[in-house]
């Protein structure tokens, strides 16, 4: 008598429920997982886009002191933050080297597996104006 493997005898309970305790739940872990890890990218993509946007409003301004930092800012800049949170700014202090300015842009995520992680991301640049101010906006 020819031993034969067919489907049936071939592939039983045991493979079965292999496949369900084991592999199904570890692909839904790592494509979860995935998916977090999309989103906190394309948050820390978002920050930086601000830091560079905020760096450009405040590079071309001759008087810093003068202009409402809150509104100039938030007019172009607040509907770039990551899930509709918005964007508000510390009270502006004094940059540690003349002539510079330094941004800090910040956000929590609270993702499936990332919970309570703050992004956060730091431009510095110069004034053209000999400006000297450093300011952190924080996306809430």
């Amino acid at each position: 008598m020819k031993n034969r493997h067919g489907f049936r005898n071939g592939f039983g309970m045991g493979q079965i429920m292999a496949m369900l305790l084991v592999v199904l739940p570890t692909l839904a872990f790592v494509l979860t997982l995935m998916i977090d890890y999309w989103s906190v990218m394309q948050e820390d993509y978002k920050l930086k886009l601000i830091a560079n946007q905020v760096s450009q409003v405040l590079d071309g301004e001759q008087d810093l002191r003068a202009a409402n930092l809150n509104a100039t800012l938030n007019g172009s800049i607040n509907n770039i933050c990551p899930r509709g949170t918005t964007l508000s700014f510390s009270t502006p202090q004094d940059a540690p080297t003349l002539g510079q300015v330094s941004v800090v842009i910040q956000y929590v995520h609270n993702g499936a597996y990332f919970k309570n992680k703050t992004l956060s991301t730091q431009m510095q640049t110069y004034s053209y104006h000999d400006q000297n101010i450093s300011i952190t906006g924080t996306c809430q």
